[in-house]
């Protein structure tokens, strides 16, 4: 733990419930994980020129795993008194007796050490003054006002910022943690023109609070609102299709849970008997990769402990590796791949994602629109949740952008993209050279697919 990053009574007071709950378990002879965590964040909501919410939130928690014979039971606490804390990991052990047999669970020690991974903390965040942070949002609401004489509205403008302790620690010796950060800035500006209103939510996340760039925003979020102006809705057809970072990036997000060995032993992945078969175009390669310096979702280990590793999922098309948990590792017989994922001391462990990251092409932008007569480039998707069946990997989303047609650039709006994500990857014709990195923590290029199914609303 970095000395000053939190009071000194709070560190004593966290070092003593870790130390209180595993003694506790070695008593009672009982295999106990603590997942603990302690934040500091600052929230500013900005609405014409007045802040309209502003929260300064501390929050420390400890959720607790019991492994019992292959049974695994969970709970939490948010007070660190000695009663509290005995009576969170007798509710873990009980919960633990009262689940079905899974023999594959067991507590792990991962005995090497955790890689160091550059740029995921720095710790004056939570020193700068709140003041500053809420000057940064409402400049940026001025900014976004300003831009253009067509800005109707700025919907909403916000700040957010969290430093985060994270300590795994076990009875069977585990004992390690670390800290991050991660500053956010966002606006939605309303235009209007001849008719129609347009809008865009932009949104920045980074480690470094001095990256954030209200001037930046506002004219992009604008510019991006503007360019829709004049949509007109699209012939229903067939078109080559080049998703947008931002558009890929939404909807690899929606079907990353494909590559969890999770999902595929409850058998909802139709990767489970691929592995090492070609599954993708061979232009396409994704990887895993939680140490990226600065990563949005970069880290040392994963939510049990296991340190991390650069995981390759699709290598020029084929399919490589299943992100797997302790469990799930078991369950296969393999090592765990470090993707175990808590999210929360609430939470109970699943797998999933760190930094997904589709590996930049030769191509330009201009090559990628330009590839057929007609080409949609769509820059945004919504409906993810409700558009999306990840078993079957079909998708139904509505969408807008940007209609290439020779030297014709035209706005489209009101049209539905359907398609299924597995036969998508196969349909991949090029890959951009430029790659973003986008607030989820996925960096992709634009990408071509062939032809997919357009409809109007």
């Amino acid at each position: 733990m970095e000395a000053g990053a939190l009071l000194a009574e709070d560190a004593e007071q966290l070092a003593a419930a870790t130390s209180q709950v595993l003694e506790l378990a070695l008593g009672r002879k009982l295999a106990a994980e603590v997942f603990l965590t302690a934040s500091h964040s600052t929230r500013a909501i900005v609405q014409d020129g007045v802040v309209e919410t502003f929260t300064l939130t501390e929050p420390q928690g400890m959720g607790i795993r019991v492994v019992d014979h292959g049974r695994t039971g969970y709970s939490y606490t948010e007070s660190f008194s000695p009663d509290a804390l005995a009576d969170a990991l007798a509710a873990a052990a009980a919960n633990a007796l009262i689940m079905p047999d899974a023999a594959a669970v067991e507590l792990a020690s991962f005995a090497a050490a955790p890689p160091f991974v550059e740029s995921i903390y720095h710790p004056e965040l939570a020193t700068i003054p709140v003041e500053r942070k809420i000057a940064l949002a409402l400049d940026l609401d001025q900014q976004t006002h300003d831009a253009d004489a067509r800005v109707k509205n700025v919907i909403a403008t916000s700040y957010a910022d969290t430093s985060v302790f994270l300590r795994i620690a076990s009875t069977c010796g585990l004992d390690r943690n670390y800290w991050s950060s991660m500053a956010w800035l966002a606006c939605q500006p309303l235009v209007f023109w001849d008719g129609q209103n347009k809008n865009y939510h932009m949104i920045r996340a980074t480690r470094r609070f001095a990256e954030l760039d209200p001037s930046y925003m506002a004219k992009e979020a604008v510019r991006r609102c503007i360019e829709k102006l004049g949509a007109r809705q699209l012939a229903a057809s067939s078109y080559p299709v080049v998703f947008a970072p931002e558009a890929f990036a939404a909807l690899l997000g929606a079907f990353c849970g494909i590559f969890s060995a999770k999902v595929a032993q409850e058998g909802k992945s139709l990767l489970r008997e691929r592995l090492g078969q070609r599954s993708a175009a061979t232009v396409f390669s994704l990887t895993d990769d939680p140490l990226i310096p600065g990563g949005l979702a970069s880290r040392p280990f994963d939510d049990e402990g296991c340190p991390s590793r650069e995981l390759p999922l699709i290598a020029a098309g084929f399919f490589q590796n299943f992100m797997h948990n302790s469990e799930t590792a078991r369950r296969d017989r393999v090592a765990s791949t470090g993707h175990a994922v808590r999210g929360s001391y609430k939470d109970t462990l699943r797998v999933g994602p760190s930094n997904l990251v589709v590996q930049a092409g030769q191509a330009s932008f201009q090559d990628l629109v330009s590839a057929a007569p007609q080409v949609l480039h769509l820059t945004e998707l919504t409906g993810l949740h409700a558009g999306t069946n990840v078993v079957s990997g079909d998708f139904s989303l509505p969408a807008q952008g940007f209609l290439y047609a020779g030297s014709e650039r035209l706005p489209v709006h009101l049209i539905t993209v359907a398609g299924n994500f597995y036969r998508l990857l196969e349909s991949i014709e090029a890959i951009g050279a430029q790659s973003e990195l986008l607030p989820s923590g996925i960096r992709t290029p634009a990408v071509l697919v062939a032809g997919l199914a357009i409809a109007g609303h």
